[in-house]
């Protein structure tokens, strides 16, 4: 029993996580996914269509064979799947060159993105960078390195002036 509701909710929460995945999609990739579906019905159809006419078509060749008429049925059939596999290859040609279009459209679309956003953002990032470049050799050459000077004439001048200190309270002793 304690397993069974286990079972449950867990089918439970993998549908809320399906349903959590399709609320997350875009309107671009609903409407992607939904073309795709409705293509791949299509497509489906059209072959179980295809298969069908294809056994209409030998059972009416054994038809007029029982009768006397025509050809032999599996000369038939071999013309018939010979006939539906060259309407196929054409099929099939004619959706690659569609995709191979499509393919062609996407690929300007790419080079105008890069062309026309991408290097705008590129030439601005080199802009900055060169900008900090400038402002982090002004800063190195103004104020650190009179800094660092500076602090090393002083920590000098300390050790000099505890030295002598030091001397002169070895004197006094």
């Amino acid at each position: 029993m304690a397993e069974e509701t286990g079972r449950q909710a867990e089918a439970a929460s993998g549908v809320s996580q399906a349903r959590e995945v399709a609320a997350e999609l875009s309107p671009a990739e609903r409407r992607a996914r939904r073309i795709l579906i409705i293509g791949a019905v299509v497509v489906g159809l059209l072959l179980a269509g295809l298969v069908a006419l294809l056994v209409v078509l030998s059972l009416d060749a054994y038809r007029a064979q029982l009768a006397g008429l025509g050809p032999t049925p599996g000369a038939v059939v071999v013309s018939l799947v010979r006939d539906a596999a060259i309407v196929f290859v054409a099929f099939e040609s004619l959706v690659i060159g569609v995709l191979l279009v499509v393919l062609m459209l996407q690929m300007q679309a790419l080079v105008a993105l890069l062309r026309d956003e991408i290097r705008p953002m590129l030439e601005a990032a080199n802009e900055t960078l060169a900008t900090v470049r400038g402002t982090t050799q002004f800063v190195s050459h103004n104020v650190v390195t009179p800094v660092m000077k500076w602090s090393g004439y002083l920590a000098g001048l300390q050790r000099v002036m505890r030295e002598l200190a030091g001397l002169s309270g070895r004197n006094r002793e």
